[in-house]
């Protein structure tokens, strides 16, 4: 209720008040998410820690399962109960493959039981209840406190610094993200697509207005900010780029771009990197108590073996060879409030097993991600749509589909769950309009069962009319 009422006040109030809200929501996230001292010190630590040899990460992850299984075994429900079943101990764990001695984990087994996730020892009223995006279905909710944020983030703090970044805490960055960050009803005359968030010394653009009218105001926008460090959706980025060349407008040239969330083909770093004239970088991580993988600087996923041990398995959960495309699991180390062990991602992966990377790393690399390959929507009146996600922060919905059928028509497809009624439909087409546009005709449509693709892994999002799209603005 609060929320709703705070994005009610959001939507009315000029756009000064805005940036003063968005403020303080960066305030809250740099003072009472992060633990300074903490992050600093897991940074410097992962500084240390990123040459060691083969033995030496193997050796670590072995000591941090165990003592992962000690808090799980003895203070997390789920894993209470299933120690009681297998009848095993953390010192049982001698090697990090032991760890296939558990059972995997699915998301649908966490929704609507996330309790018998938690770490009993915590006290709840310290931590941070946020949600995953709900791009493939509902969103969980998610549970983490200072020390898990701020461990979590010094790995973005050392990606940053191997990008070249001055700052690596908190640069000066442009973010290209989900956020509704301009209201719809935002007249369009004031051409103002981003909001400042002074205390985390960032400009937020909105993903949602992009269209080839607006981008030249980014691009002024931009310009005139100068930001060390562009991050976000590499598919909101390609349309910078797209319009601009066909405009002949100048980029900014900032020190490195981190791109996530979606696929980012090689052909796509290759026109970012020569556009903004720096290097891309791509992360890989997910809002999910989850592991890191990002780029080194010569363009190589690594597994971050700090973060937590990481498989790539088969439908049966066997490990697959390097080369062949797997599911994603993920044992995460960082945090000890929502126990997550062999935790599937419902992301494709396919493992490097080649000689060792020129960054002299001895981190597994990852050849490809194969499993975000979502499409995007293109609506007139608003022009590209990146970043959609309008199951996030609602309940009572099992999974979701967004199928574009033409350039004015949108079907929504989605599993109801017990308690599904008129009020959350109501809020999901009021966030679907402001999210694409209030012109468009959405419906909402209740199914038994939605198309799956390879892995088991739902299209979020599907255009049928990609042949209608302007010809020099297809990304895919």
């Amino acid at each position: 209720m609060a929320d709703k009422l705070w994005d009610q006040i959001y939507t009315h109030v000029p756009i000064w008040v805005q940036n003063v809200i968005v403020g303080f929501k960066g305030l809250q996230f740099r003072y009472q998410r992060n633990n300074d001292q903490i992050l600093r010190e897991r940074f410097h630590f992962l500084l240390e820690s990123q040459y060691w040899s083969s033995s030496q990460f193997r050796d670590y992850q072995v000591q941090q399962l165990q003592q992962l299984l000690n808090i799980a075994f003895r203070h997390v429900p789920y894993y209470r109960d299933l120690r009681k079943k297998l009848g095993c101990n953390p010192e049982d764990f001698k090697e990090p493959e032991d760890i296939r001695l558990l059972p995997t984990l699915s998301k649908s087994q966490v929704r609507g039981n996330e309790s018998f996730f938690l770490n009993e020892t915590v006290d709840l009223r310290t931590c941070d209840i946020g949600s995953t995006s709900g791009t493939t279905g509902t969103p969980l909710k998610t549970y983490g406190n200072q020390e898990s944020f701020s461990s979590k983030w010094a790995f973005v703090a050392r990606l940053r610094h191997w990008a070249g970044v001055t700052e690596p805490f908190y640069p000066k960055r442009a973010q290209f993200t989900g956020r509704p960050i301009v209201p719809k009803n935002q007249s369009s005359e004031k051409r103002i697509y981003w909001r400042w968030n002074i205390p985390g010394n960032s400009l937020l653009f909105s993903a949602y207005h992009l269209s080839p009218k607006a981008v030249p105001y980014y691009v002024k926008a931009l310009q005139d900010f100068k930001p060390e460090l562009i991050d976000g959706f590499p598919s909101s980025l390609l349309i910078i780029v797209r319009v601009s060349r066909r405009l002949g407008l100048k980029l900014p040239n900032p020190k490195a771009i981190i791109v996530s969330a979606e696929t980012h083909l090689p052909e796509h770093r290759k026109e970012l990197q020569e556009a903004f004239g720096c290097r891309v970088f791509d992360l890989y991580s997910a809002t999910d108590p989850s592991g890191f993988w990002c780029d080194c600087e010569y363009g190589v996923m690594h597994e971050n073996p700090e973060a937590g041990i990481s498989e790539i398995l088969d439908d049966k959960d066997h490990p697959v060879q390097a080369g062949v495309a797997g599911e994603v699991v993920f044992t995460p180390f960082y945090n000890r409030v929502m126990v997550f062990i062999r935790y599937k991602l419902g992301d494709m992966a396919v493992k490097d097993n080649s000689e060792r990377c020129l960054c002299n790393r001895n981190m597994p690399k990852i050849k490809s991600l194969e499993g975000r390959k979502e499409d995007i929507l293109y609506v007139p009146d608003r022009g590209y749509i990146t970043g959609i996600a309008p199951l996030s922060g609602l309940s009572n919905i099992i999974e979701g589909q967004i199928i574009q059928e033409d350039l004015n028509h949108i079907r929504v497809l989605l599993i109801p769950d017990t308690g599904y009624n008129q009020d959350i439909e109501d809020r999901l087409l009021n966030k679907l309009h402001i999210q694409i546009s209030s012109s468009v005709n959405i419906t909402i449509e209740k199914v038994d069962q939605l198309f799956r693709g390879p892995g088991g892994k739902i299209r979020p999002i599907i255009s049928k009319v990609q042949h209608l799209y302007p010809d020099d603005m297809r990304l895919y």
